[in-house]
């Protein structure tokens, strides 16, 4: 079987990105033969490991800019490999433009995969519904949110953000390393937030609750975006470039997550985070936005505050880091994988399941 996995954002660190890889790489070593397509052209790093796991990749960097043209060439290169399946990784209707090229090349099996609860673009989202509906043959979600905002009424299924959970161990080694790279004291208390620099993530939103935070708080951003620029700017302003460290996009985010104290996730909406999943796979304790749905609370170690209540934040963070030690999560781990593959949350598992699914929806394709 032939199948060929659509990121219509960038291929790069981010959910998305890694939900594609974790299952491209699984379902490759089951002897599938997998494709990924990007709308960017790719880092080295990145094509080392595509390449290393026998995964071909494909380049088309005009979805945005001229979709006509982006829709004709994809469906050449769909007809030229004849895939099998399509699969398109998004959060709208706007994947309507993979799926119609599928369509013109006479692919049979097209899945939408929603992976957000809500789209910035909701006026051109409601225009191009109806003609995505038909064109899609099967529906895929990461979370129940993220499939019954985009589909409503119609049948879809779950394939959750699933980690390597062996990956996620931490370990007092790997923290002890991290910490004296960020040039941490011992006593000091590591917060840590993951995500792309945009209006969801909301960094900006933890600013002022560092501020007033005592100095043994440490904030570590970790990501790239549009909105870098603008949060570090609100650091200077607030004199915390001291105690805020951006830290960009990095490979090794397991060994960060060993390093931190509390995960904190202010975000204004998400479908069902993957940074959330790896830092309970780690057994962080979690502090999130109450906008974010609660079937993401895997390990009974997340707690929910609404946006509107700063205070409530930082009584929060300061009662968690308080009650939280690292030789006490390192006890835990047993049970916190436990329940995170429980849960349905081991990628391995998962891909399986999406392998399985793909020959099912093939055989009934339209």
């Amino acid at each position: 079987m032939k199948i060929l996995f659509i990121n219509t954002i960038r291929l790069e660190k981010n959910g998305i990105t890694t939900f594609i890889l974790n299952n491209a790489k699984y379902l490759s070593q089951e002897n599938y033969n997998v494709s990924i397509l990007a709308p960017n052209n790719v880092n080295h790093e990145l094509e080392k490991i595509l390449e290393q796991n026998n995964i071909a990749l494909f380049t088309l960097n005009n979805r945005k800019r001229k979709p006509l043209r982006y829709i004709k060439e994809l469906a050449k290169i769909i007809k030229n490999n004849n895939f099998d399946v399509i699969h398109v990784n998004g959060n709208s209707s706007t994947m309507v433009l993979e799926l119609f090229a599928a369509k013109l090349a006479g692919c049979r099996c097209r899945i939408p995969h929603s992976h957000n609860t809500v789209t910035e673009h909701i006026f051109i989202h409601r225009i191009l519904y109806p003609l995505f509906n038909l064109l899609a043959t099967d529906r895929m979600a990461c979370s129940d949110a993220a499939g019954k905002w985009l589909y409503h009424n119609k049948q879809f299924f779950v394939i959750k953000n699933g980690v390597d959970i062996n990956n996620y161990i931490p370990t007092s080694e790997i923290r002890n390393k991290i910490r004296k790279k960020l040039d941490l004291k011992s006593s000091d208390i590591l917060l840590g937030n993951i995500g792309y620099f945009n209006l969801q993530k909301n960094q900006k939103f933890l600013i002022p609750i560092m501020k007033k935070l005592d100095k043994r708080f440490k904030l570590i951003l970790i990501g790239d975006g549009l909105l870098r620029e603008e949060v570090q700017s609100l650091v200077k302003q607030n004199n915390l470039q001291s105690r805020i460290i951006f830290a960009g996009n990095v490979n090794n985010v397991n060994e960060y997550l060993s390093a931190l104290d509390v995960f904190l996730m202010p975000s204004k909406f998400e479908g069902l985070p993957f940074a959330l999943v790896e830092a309970q796979a780690s057994g962080l304790p979690c502090i999130i936005s109450n906008k974010i749905s609660r079937e993401v609370d895997l390990t009974g170690n997340v707690q929910f505050l609404s946006l509107d209540d700063s205070n409530k934040w930082i009584n929060t963070i300061q009662m968690t880091a308080m009650s939280c030690s690292f030789k006490n999560r390192l006890g835990l781990m047993d049970s916190v994988h436990k329940k995170i593959k429980g849960n349905g949350y081991d990628a391995e598992q998962n891909a399986h399941h999406l392998g399985e699914l793909f020959k099912l929806s093939s055989k009934k394709g339209k």
